[in-house]
């Protein structure tokens, strides 16, 4: 039976905050309620300088993107909590070819969504490209090259694969060399000899064996699973706690949860529980699969996780209580609907947006849709992206028996990765290119703008949303209103294009590229 339109959301978020920080904190994935908004009474400046929030601090070093990947951050009793899967390089006698390597050193992109027939006619025409070609007659070709053989989405995908080719013309890697390259990746090679006698072997030509071989280093790529607390007040570092783990890259993204007095972490092997005040190491239990970017939901003492499976742990001990290997991603992370025996974990799968039993892990429901983005709820209304273009962002009433669709704007997201946030009775996308705002109950759209975005998701308190825009470079405050996207504030912060800014006590804390910055937003008194 679907529950009526005046369901108090504090209930909603009861099962959790029975065990989380204080609501004025922000101790988990999407906030207090795992909806993207904070509901303390602070109020916040209306606008800024021409210089923006007045930054407070800046932490040490903290790696990101392929050396501590993408989560964000957590705040509670005044610390600052982070997991990162830390990467470094280790002197060694063997060498690799690496995923990192074969991405970012020699350029390699997958482009069979392209399709054999376009992807030998960019190769072909890459390969008769006259030197004399080049500058600003290079870049308008290339456009012009892009006009009559890409669709927007093949466009907004592989524009820059084809430019890359393009620019580079002979000197390009060959895409059969890159094919050859791959059946080596992740494989040692026991001295630097091997590997040259393996490079020599394959007949490449001399500047794609010049790439190769000072593509990878004398070194090897080691890992260790970290849990950062940080002093909320200062960005000092109180403690790091380290597990051995495995190098995965960016793939290790997720977002920590603050229950109970313990930080529960998911590493790139394993999931943690450490105790939040000095460090200790509870329990770990191995991850279903390595290195998602899934973030923990902590409700009814039980720990809930998306790592190719939907799983659940007992709080106090880690042991595993259950596992529904039909509902299936690494990067959505699961949300609650509802409270005790009527609670139902609303998962957004590979394929489908789930209903399951907490307690049990049975499948109540599903319905059509599927993706990264993480259900966002209040009352018991749900808003959520899915990945699949002919639904997109789509409006559900959720029930113990299933999600009714009220509404849904089919989207063509190239990322699909954002989550929206609710508020007074509309729920607000920030999705790569796009900011909208749609009415809750009937899904009309009450706006729209095209904006260089970014993958991260908005944040909300005091009537205003916080998102950050333009790959990370601008942090944005916008008015949360139906009427029109009023822009109350742009501030250069140079963030991760990723991770989601995180609210409490009147300071918005961003990660960045070597570090966590925290501004102050709060109303000069």
């Amino acid at each position: 039976m679907s529950l009526p339109n005046s369901f108090p959301a504090c209930l909603v978020a009861l099962s959790l905050l029975n065990t989380l920080c204080a609501a004025t904190d922000w101790p988990q994935w999407r906030g207090p309620e795992r909806n993207g908004a904070l509901s303390d009474n602070i109020v916040l400046a209306e606008n800024w300088s021409a210089d923006g929030p007045h930054k407070l601090w800046e932490s040490e070093n903290i790696p990101s993107d392929d050396d501590g990947g993408h989560g964000s951050v957590v705040v509670a009793d005044g610390r600052v909590y982070l997991s990162v899967v830390w990467h470094r390089d280790e002197p060694s006698e063997t060498r690799t070819i690496t995923d990192l390597i074969l991405r970012v050193r020699l350029n390699y992109q997958n482009a069979a969504a392209l399709g054999k027939e376009l992807i030998e006619k960019i190769e072909s025409t890459r390969e008769s490209l006259s030197p004399s070609l080049r500058g600003a007659k290079l870049d308008a070709f290339i456009e012009a090259f892009n006009e009559e053989n890409l669709d927007r989405k093949k466009r907004e995908l592989f524009g820059g694969y084809v430019s890359s080719r393009f620019k580079k013309g002979k000197l390009a890697i060959p895409l059969q060399d890159y094919e050859t390259l791959r059946t080596r990746v992740e494989k040692p090679f026991a001295s630097q000899v091997e590997f040259e006698e393996w490079v020599n072997a394959q007949r490449f030509a001399d500047h794609v064996k010049q790439a190769v071989l000072e593509a990878v280093p004398a070194s090897k790529r080691v890992a260790e699973d970290t849990v950062v607390c940080l002093d909320a007040k200062s960005g000092k570092t109180l403690w790091m706690t380290k597990a051995p783990g495995e190098p995965k890259g960016r793939n290790c993204s997720s977002t920590p949860c603050v229950s109970s007095g313990h930080v529960f972490a998911i590493g790139s092997t394993h999931l943690y529980s450490v105790d939040a005040q000095t460090g200790k190491l509870d329990w770990a239990q191995p991850l279903p699969t390595k290195a998602p970017g899934s973030s923990p939901l902590v409700a009814d003492n039980a720990v809930f996780i998306q790592a190719g499976k939907l799983c659940a742990y007992d709080r106090v001990t880690g042991k595993q209580l259950w596992e529904q290997p039909n509902v299936a991603g690494n990067n959505a992370s699961p949300a609650i609907w509802g409270q005790g025996a009527g609670s139902v974990l609303v998962c957004n799968g590979r394929n489908e947006l789930s209903g399951v039993q907490p307690k049990t892990g049975e499948i109540l429901w599903t319905t059509p849709g599927g993706g990264d983005s993480t259900p966002t709820i209040k009352g018991d209304l749900a808003a959520v992206l899915s990945a699949k273009e002919n639904i997109g962002f789509a409006g559900y009433r959720l029930s113990t028996t299933g999600a009714e669709k009220l509404w849904n704007h089919p989207t063509d997201a190239r990322r699909s990765q954002s989550s929206p946030v609710l508020y007074d009775g509309h729920a607000y996308l920030f999705e790569d290119g796009e900011h909208r705002c749609v009415n809750l109950e009937s899904g009309k759209i009450a706006w729209t703008q095209k904006i260089t975005s970014s993958i991260t998701s908005p944040v909300l308190a005091d009537g205003k949303i916080f998102v950050l825009a333009g790959n990370g470079n601008n942090l944005l405050m916008i008015k949360a209103t139906p009427e029109d996207r009023v822009e109350l504030g742009k501030a250069i912060v140079r963030a991760l294009w990723v991770p989601s800014p995180t609210l409490a006590d009147g300071k918005i804390f961003i990660r960045h590229r070597q570090g966590v910055h925290c501004y102050d937003l709060a109303k000069s008194q």
